[in-house]
């Protein structure tokens, strides 16, 4: 019997899981967090990679626009942003500078949010804006046909600078970098045609993938047209401790981190594993079931067909956007899901995406999910409810037989399981 710890939501979950042993335990490589963040941002924004330091780019005029990570993910802007604004302080006054939450279709952040995110010296100090999907403007489109339409703020300002943390994502490659522009502050059409059903169902838009991948291509594009200046990203630890910062060019940074990313979170399977269980991280990636698909599909990559995955999420923020619901609720199973979606080379609304990968991931496997929705929540989106782990491991046995092959993810989201040949 082997006990795993299990982030949920703000806590942890102590769960015995029979028979496992060490190796069916995928987690990425733990990094020691750097015992002076600051000083490592500090020294980043002063020789970053492939460019000058940041205060030898700016004029003592130049209108600055900071976007930022939004309350979905973990990336300590409250660590990042106050460095860069030390340095921009020196050169710029205040009012030139402008800070952007970068949210995508995500609901916008209250003062409360604002203050967790940023601090509230930052708040009342500098203007703080959350994007608004609506206020855009269109500055073309990309070689793939998709508008590009992103933040009024970040279109007319002189400077760009974007936060972020890199981690595997699961269609974009990795997080970080360029996304800070689409789909960060792009509008809901351009996000829509990005996240479009033929770019996500390429096999090479899936996590831990750059070469030919069309939805991080296309993103790359969309920063460049739109004049990203410059990034601060960094990796985290599973303490959500910073152990590297990646500063300067977008593209050569971000590139330079998602290599460091990937081999700390690539985890070799030599076979499949009749039952998955993982989770999405905990707070604030298990915010709700919309994001916890997230995990679901790294699951589903090392599980076989027929296999069932048992995720534990908190959810306490509900399903998620009720156009991801609806689309669930109404269709009679992951086919007709896909089905539908496959008819539109884009989506015309809503946040479909998360359907695709969801109803991808249903096609070949039963999801169990432990969380604070009621069952009623939780089984009209064909998700089998579970009351504890304990619970949905016993199904699952029952179903599976008592010697199926366990693997557990603690962390989905952050671990990159890769099947390899024996």
């Amino acid at each position: 019997m082997a006990k795993v710890p299990l982030p949920y939501g703000d806590s942890l979950l102590e769960v015995d899981i029979p028979g496992l042993n060490a190796e069916s335990i995928l987690t990425a490589k733990f990094i020691a967090g750097l015992k002076h963040p600051e000083e490592a941002i500090r020294n980043s924004l002063e020789n970053p990679l492939g460019c000058q330091g940041l205060r030898s780019l700016l004029n003592d005029d130049d209108k600055v626009v900071i976007i930022t990570t939004d309350n979905t993910r973990p990336c300590p802007d409250d660590i990042i942003v106050p460095v860069i604004l030390e340095m921009l302080t020196a050169i710029l006054p205040p009012e030139n500078i402008t800070v952007i939450i970068g949210l995508g279709l995500h609901p916008p952040l209250n003062h409360e949010q604002l203050v967790k995110k940023l601090g509230k010296d930052i708040i009342d100090r500098f203007k703080v804006f959350n994007h608004d999907p609506s206020e855009t403007i269109n500055i073309g489109e990309t070689s793939r046909g998709v508008p590009v339409e992103i933040n009024k703020k970040v279109a007319e300002a002189d400077f760009r600078i974007s936060t972020g943390f890199i981690e595997p994502h699961f269609f974009a490659g990795f997080s970080g970098g360029r996304k800070s522009i689409a789909p960060a502050v792009s509008s809901a059409r351009s996000i829509r045609n990005n996240h479009s059903y033929r770019m996500l169902d390429n096999p090479c838009s899936r996590a831990g993938i750059l070469k030919n991948n069309p939805v991080h291509e296309d993103m790359v594009e969309q920063a460049r047209m739109a004049r990203l200046d410059f990034i601060v990203n960094v990796t985290l630890n599973s303490e959500g401790e910073i152990t590297h910062v990646f500063s300067g060019d977008p593209v050569i940074a971000h590139e330079t981190g998602c290599q460091i990313a990937s081999k700390n979170a690539q985890i070799p399977i030599t076979s499949a594993y009749d039952i998955t269980l993982t989770t999405n991280g905990g707070a604030p990636l298990d915010l709700d079931f919309y994001q916890t698909c997230k995990g679901i599909d790294t699951a589903a990559q090392i599980t076989r067909k027929g296999g069932i995955i048992i995720m534990a999420a908190a959810c306490d923020q509900g399903i998620g956007p009720e156009e991801f619901r609806i689309l669930h609720t109404s269709s009679k199973s992951p086919e007709d899901v896909l089905a539908k979606l496959s008819r539109s080379s884009s989506y015309a609304e809503g946040v479909s995406w998360q359907n695709q990968l969801l109803g991808r991931a249903q096609q070949d496997h039963e999801i169990f999910l432990f969380s604070n929705l009621t069952d009623d929540e939780i089984s009209p989106m064909m998700i089998t409810p579970i009351h504890s782990v304990e619970e949905g491991l016993e199904i699952a046995y029952k179903r599976l037989g008592a010697d199926s092959r366990v693997g557990v993810i603690p962390r989905g989201p952050l671990a990159l399981p890769m099947m390899i040949e024996d």
